[in-house]
């Protein structure tokens, strides 16, 4: 699991302070090779990455189970590198054979991580609100994973019909909504618990909020590709699903006990960030993003979606779960017991959330109203956050692979 953290961490570093650079393509429009590239940092590289190695260690444990097939996982580690490095790397370059042969390689590296997972989860559906939500959204993975091929393979035989940026759109949700955001709801309604109120017991409405969220993925999904009518129908079933998703979190939230951390806020923000994905995607999904106003709200979508949501989730999971996931590894090592506090650090967490979040409103806003220098000023201000971020990170991680004192 750490070696994936890490390999999350430095993607995120390199996505946020290549943004200034892209930011200006981006408010041109979305669909670019060095949009494209970037994007892919930070949903492979980092995102997927990090829930990974996030899952790698939270679901033995969830399920009171071990890995069934450990040998896998570094073979698992090292596809994913050399398939996600040279999607990002091809997309940078325009080369579309360079990206479907790369994404052929994540795809194996994708089923080996559902060959380790699935024998735990499977068991658990039904039963547990996480575990089912995990394995669901690890089918949207896999799915979104081979459409994602063969999107790229139909740029070089020109096999798939409809519309690119229908089909696209279709590829995107089924990993951003189906794979990420699917993942988020479910930890987040173990871990936000835990963080807050322990001994709150989570009301049945969650598990059927999982259930609709992924109904409402694949109805989008499908009439996505299929060009026909119904998505402003299942849009709106997602961000119903997303708004009950929301309304569960803040109950947890207003009814805590223990002292809200920054693991807390980057939450609240990230859930803050949602609500205006939630409205972008809406008002996308009634106009379309084939006029110029319209691809200016995509790429707003998208940062919000990506960044915003995802960005601050993943961060304040990680102060967390991290410095224990360190931990567990030193111990498996039989070197010094070390604490939390030894090995993470706080001094830097008020300028992170501060950076990021201010840095995101700038650009999205940017966006909106076609100013590439609000834009840059913003893609700045995540960058600082961005890099603070990830060198604390990595400071915590590192301690996984030595034995050195704090």
């Amino acid at each position: 699991p750490i070696d994936f953290l890490a390999v999350a961490t430095v993607s995120f570093a390199c996505g946020t302070a290549a943004g200034p650079w892209v930011v200006g393509a981006l408010s041109g429009y979305f669909y670019q090779p060095s949009v494209l590239a970037l994007t892919h940092t930070f949903a492979l590289g980092w995102m997927t990455a990090a829930m990974m190695g996030v899952m790698y260690r939270y679901v033995p444990a969830l399920t009171h189970g071990s890995l069934p097939y450990p040998r896998l996982l570094m073979p698992q580690l090292v596809l994913y590198v050399i398939g996600a490095s040279g999607m990002v790397s091809h997309f940078a370059l325009g080369s579309w054979s360079g990206i479907w042969s790369a994404a052929l390689v994540v795809m194996a590296s994708v089923a080996l991580f559902a060959a380790n997972i699935y024998p735990l989860l499977w068991p658990q559906v039904g039963r547990g609100v996480a575990e089912t939500g995990m394995f669901l959204a690890l089918g949207f993975l896999l799915i979104a994973a081979a459409l994602g091929f063969l999107l790229a393979f139909d740029k070089s035989y020109g096999f798939l019909g409809g519309s690119v940026i229908s089909n696209l759109a279709s590829h995107a949700h089924l990993a951003a909504v189906g794979w990420v955001t699917l993942t988020i709801c479910s930890i987040s309604y173990r871990l936000v618990p835990a963080l807050t109120l322990p001994e709150i017991t989570l009301p049945k409405s969650a598990a059927w909020q999982l259930y609709a969220l992924a109904g409402g993925v694949i109805g989008l999904a499908v009439t996505l590709l299929a060009r026909v009518p119904g998505v402003a129908v299942w849009s709106v079933a997602i961000a119903t699903a997303l708004m009950a998703y929301i309304i569960t979190m803040a109950r947890l939230v207003w009814t805590h006990r223990k002292p809200i951390d920054w693991s807390v806020r980057h939450a609240i923000g990230g859930i803050a960030w949602l609500m205006v994905a939630i409205a972008m995607g809406i008002t996308l999904a009634l106009m379309g993003a084939e006029s110029e106003l319209g691809a200016r709200i995509a790429s707003g979508y998208g940062v919000a979606g990506i960044l915003g949501w995802f960005g601050n989730f993943i961060i304040g999971i990680s102060y967390y779960l991290f410095p224990g996931f360190v931990i567990r590894a030193r111990s498996l090592q039989r070197w010094r017991p070390m604490g939390a506090a030894e090995i993470s650090t706080q001094q830097l967490r008020l300028i992170v959330f501060g950076a990021f979040n201010f840095g995101l409103v700038l650009v999205v806003a940017g966006l909106l109203a076609s100013r590439i220098g609000v834009c840059v000023i913003g893609a700045i201000a995540i960058a600082m956050g961005g890099l603070m971020y990830s060198t604390a990170t990595m400071w915590t991680l590192s301690f996984a692979y030595r034995r050195g004192e704090a």
